[in-house]
């Protein structure tokens, strides 16, 4: 099968060209677990404003891109003048091998939460997110596969 995946550079490019093009933001939050919690059927997230730059997003493609994973480029909401974004790794199998997906997803039946208090993210990290919803979402947003923590 022909690896189709580029570098994180030109797969940035193309996936800005991608989200233009669908009238969705350019400028990217890029996510990881570590500031991702799904707890009581919302998505909260860690401090997004914090979150700059596609160095983190870049060093996970390019370690996926290492091996025979296919990778995904996901756009999961806009976040005022932002686009909430991820980098999954779909291992092979049961993917195909070596190929580079782009997706867009923009469901309003999550409801994003932003945490800034240190306390409360503490507070929600410690609850237990077993319910059959939140799996559910989890794996909806594709947020237990995505970044490692860098």
């Amino acid at each position: 099968m022909k690896d189709t995946r580029t570098t994180f550079d030109e797969a940035l490019k193309a996936f800005r060209k991608f989200a233009g093009d669908n009238d969705k933001p350019i400028d990217f939050i890029w996510i990881s677990q570590d500031r991702v919690c799904v707890v009581g059927c919302r998505v909260w997230i860690y401090r997004p404003n914090e979150i700059q730059g596609d160095e983190g997003a870049g060093r996970f493609y390019e370690s996926a891109r290492a091996g025979n994973s296919s990778i995904k480029l996901l756009g999961i909401r806009s976040l005022g003048d932002r686009y909430i974004a991820c980098v999954e790794r779909m291992p092979s199998p049961p993917h195909d091998p070596y190929q580079l997906y782009m997706s867009l997803y923009e469901n309003t039946q999550y409801r994003f939460q932003v945490v800034t208090s240190r306390v409360l993210w503490f507070i929600l990290r410690l609850m237990p997110s077993v319910s059959k919803r939140n799996r559910y979402i989890r794996e909806g947003l594709s947020l237990h596969r995505i970044m490692k923590k860098a």
